[in-house]
């Protein structure tokens, strides 16, 4: 039968419901025809960047379903926390099988709710915050709901759940958070199609979007090169096409006014009404930079300078060292940083030590348990072993370490990066260098975003936590210095720019170091890595 191959079928043929009962009818969700195509041909990757309330969840558990009976494959379906699980499965799951006869047949266990065997097959509903459900099931596809609102290593977990499968696929959709991260991610990978309708006045072809398609003050959509009225006739018919042909992943970009029944005027309510980043997230379906979640590459470079930061031998300079395979470490003074680099040995951190005789690091003790604690041995009262924790009693952002402890300190993570962003972005670290110097450093602070952490039971926001989704050692190495500046630099607070800019034609070796009427290109000695005692 053809409904056993065509999922669109399958939903005409049996007057498929809703949760509510309601036929699920495409007159008003033409947009989502060839996204369930796509998602029942299991041939590639997807992902959504989606609108809240637009209906997607709903067509993602009709597709599961149908794929589960009829590719006979097993599925894991991820939410956010159990508490989502548990709300997902009796009130949009259980409902839909109960208001469709042929979903009664297929399901025996319909009212279970962590999985439903659908015909010989298995669907896994499974929550986000705990890596033990991750452990334990296998799969041929994994479908990521609210991937943004989920804890990203425990993605990472269920991804190889797929290992054994031939089919490997998975479905990434959510309404997104902040740039590079959760689903932004995948959407940049992916081929980025968007709703193409047709202007009944003047036939040309264009996507919608804000704030071109929309006249504010009369409350209408328009065309954004006649500029008459784009009506909701015009915005039901239209196709998509895929802005980069050639990728492999499939992407829909799915804003709130594609659908029909969502007026301008709501869209303009939205915007007057809601916070900017609800605004960005859940009506236009894209990420939101503001609000402190993320270092913008402008308000990194907006610390830079030509002032020559580098203190004098005899003065004080803070050194952050994040461990793991190498050593990832930046410098930096009262003035500011002034330098980043990775090492291999720790004789090379030794050797900025004996450069700057009361240079102090502060170094990362969970990646190496040997090398940092020989190194203290080595240099006591200079180097401190630093771990990240909360001092309960008095909510201190770093605590040092006294008589047994001396030589430890530790510091509250969440809150000392959050204090390291705000300070950039308020321009209050100067950075000595160019763009294209520190370029690689901030791309590990890129990885770096800030989330809302779910309780796991009720659902509801813990707290703000800062999670990587990439390489973030020069992050941390930078965390360090700051927790050292904190003590050794004589400012508890925040730090203080200077003004004055260095002299015309002085320039400076890697480490600062001006020798007048020298020319030399910092930028030379970056690329051929000179080592600084040669110059």
């Amino acid at each position: 039968m053809l409904e056993n191959y065509s999922l669109i079928n399958w939903i005409l043929k049996n007057d498929i419901k809703t949760e509510t009962g309601e036929p699920y009818q495409f007159d008003d969700y033409l947009f989502m025809y060839d996204v369930l195509r796509d998602m029942a041909s299991l041939e590639r990757d997807i992902v959504t960047f989606k609108a809240a309330q637009i209906g997607f969840s709903t067509a993602a558990i009709l597709a599961t379903l149908w794929i589960a009976k009829n590719k006979k494959i097993d599925l894991i379906y991820t939410l956010p926390t159990q508490g989502d699980v548990n709300q997902f499965a009796g009130g949009k799951i259980n409902r839909i099988i109960a208001q469709n006869p042929v979903l009664q047949e297929w399901v025996k266990d319909k009212d279970t709710v962590e999985q439903k065997i659908v015909g010989d097959n298995i669907i896994y509903y499974r929550g986000t915050w705990s890596q033990k459900q991750a452990m334990m099931v296998s799969s041929d596809l994994n479908s990521y709901d609210e991937i943004d609102a989920s804890k990203q290593d425990v993605i990472e977990q269920y991804s190889t759940r797929l290992q054994a499968s031939t089919l490997r696929r998975e479905w990434f959709f959510s309404h997104p958070s902040a740039p590079g991260f959760g689903v932004d991610r995948h959407w940049h990978k992916s081929d980025q199609k968007h709703w193409f309708i047709t202007c009944s006045h003047c036939g040309k072809e264009q996507y919608l979007e804000w704030p071109k398609s929309f006249d504010i003050d009369n409350k209408k959509y328009i065309c954004k090169h006649c500029k008459c009225e784009i009506y909701d006739e015009d915005r039901k018919k239209g196709r998509w096409i895929a802005k980069y042909k050639d990728r492999k992943m499939s992407g829909y970009w799915i804003p709130l006014f594609l659908c029909p029944w969502i007026k301008a005027e709501d869209i303009i309510d939205y915007y007057n009404d809601k916070t900017e980043e609800y605004f960005y997230n859940k009506v236009l379906g894209f990420p939101y930079v503001g609000g402190g979640n993320k270092l913008t590459r402008e308000a990194f470079e907006q610390n830079l300078t030509n002032n020559i930061l580098t203190p004098d031998v005899n003065e004080r300079v803070v050194i952050g060292v994040d461990t793991g395979t190498q050593l990832h470490y930046v410098i930096g003074g009262k003035k500011g940083l002034f330098y980043w680099d990775k090492a291999k040995e720790y004789s090379e951190i030794e050797d900025l030590l004996n450069r700057w005789k009361k240079a102090i690091v502060v170094i990362d003790q969970g990646g190496d348990l040997i090398g940092c604690r020989a190194l203290r041995e080595k240099y006591p009262g200079r180097v401190f072993l630093c771990t990240f924790g909360t001092d309960r009693k008095t909510k201190e952002l770093v605590r040092w370490g006294k008589s047994d402890e001396d030589g430890a300190v530790i510091a509250d993570r969440n809150r000392m990066i959050q204090l390291v962003v705000d300070e950039f972005t308020d321009k209050r670290i100067q950075v000595q260098g160019t763009s294209e110097e520190w370029y690689d450093y901030w791309l590990e602070w890129n990885n770096l975003t800030r989330i809302k952490e779910m309780d796991e039971k009720t659902g509801d926001v813990k707290r703000k936590i800062w999670v990587k989704s990439g390489p973030s050692d020069l992050s941390f190495a930078t965390v360090y210095w700051r927790v050292g500046m904190m003590r050794f630099a004589g400012e508890g607070g925040i730090i203080q720019p200077e003004t004055a800019d260095i002299q015309t034609g002085y320039k400076a070796d890697i480490f600062g170091n001006v020798k007048a009427k020298d020319v030399i290109d910092i930028q030379k000695l970056r690329n051929k890595k000179e080592d600084w005692r040669d110059v």
